[in-house]
């Protein structure tokens, strides 16, 4: 009886420790996730501002190449 009972809770010690494991890495990747999230939409926002502005300057440049022909 003692052995069993020794054992089982040597084995219920051992699952908590991989779900308390598991769910530190379920929050660190999630985490993790997030702030690479933030990163990209940081470059996404920068790369739509600087396609605006390439577009600005080719309708300037056209607007310019047109008033001189």
């Amino acid at each position: 009886m003692t052995v069993t009972f020794i054992i089982a809770v040597a084995l219920s010690t051992v699952l908590m420790l991989i779900f308390i494991g598991l769910a530190l890495a379920v929050a660190y990747y999630r985490w993790r996730t997030a702030e690479l999230m933030a990163g990209i939409s940081i470059y996404i926002r920068k790369n739509w501002m600087m396609e605006q502005q390439i577009g600005e300057l080719k309708k300037q440049i056209n607007h310019i190449i047109n008033k001189d022909v």
